[in-house]
């Protein structure tokens, strides 16, 4: 088959397949409802929490919308920045519980391996900065609400990484 054939095909198949957008068909208010989704994160999460002083030592709370996508336990390059700003915070040699939670969609099914996997992603970045910190990794789930889930903002709350240490 020589190329001239198959770019005539190509060409022929062109028009069926492309509707140039001034050709198209104006969307109806509901069909724009039907296909846009939106939401906002002003105000719903926290970046990252200043260290706090607990009974066991101190917890420094990183939000998980600000280190992960949705469903991902994959740490990308500005939240690993994130991350790695925050361990001069943490005393050298100190060992460190880093847990991952969830808020309460989806079941323990889906959170606890999650949780694990976004827990075990941050750790990884410990490791890469700070090869001196002894490391114990868990997820959590929801089994351990930062906050009562009442609306979106607090579901945002519960969704969290905390490093803990003793202080």
């Amino acid at each position: 088959m020589s190329a001239v054939p198959v770019l005539v095909v190509v060409g022929m198949l062109l028009p069926f397949a492309y509707v140039d957008r001034a050709d198209a068909p104006e969307p109806s208010a509901e069909k724009i409802e039907r296909s846009v989704s939106t939401y906002s994160l002003e105000g719903s999460v926290e970046r990252v929490e200043p260290p706090k002083p607990t009974s066991a030592g101190v917890t420094l709370t990183i939000g998980s919308d600000v280190l992960f996508a949705y469903a991902s336990a994959v740490v990308d390059e500005s939240a690993q920045a994130a991350v790695a700003a925050q361990l001069d915070q943490i005393p050298a040699g100190a060992q460190v519980t880093v847990e991952g939670h969830t808020d309460s969609r989806g079941g323990d099914a889906v959170n606890l391996p999650l949780s694990a996997a976004r827990a075990e992603a941050v750790a990884a970045v410990l490791r890469a900065h700070r090869p001196d910190l002894v490391l114990a990794v868990v997820g959590k789930a929801s089994s351990e609400p930062a906050v009562s889930e009442t609306d979106e903002q607090a579901m945002a709350r519960n969704r969290r990484v905390e490093l803990s240490w003793a202080g």
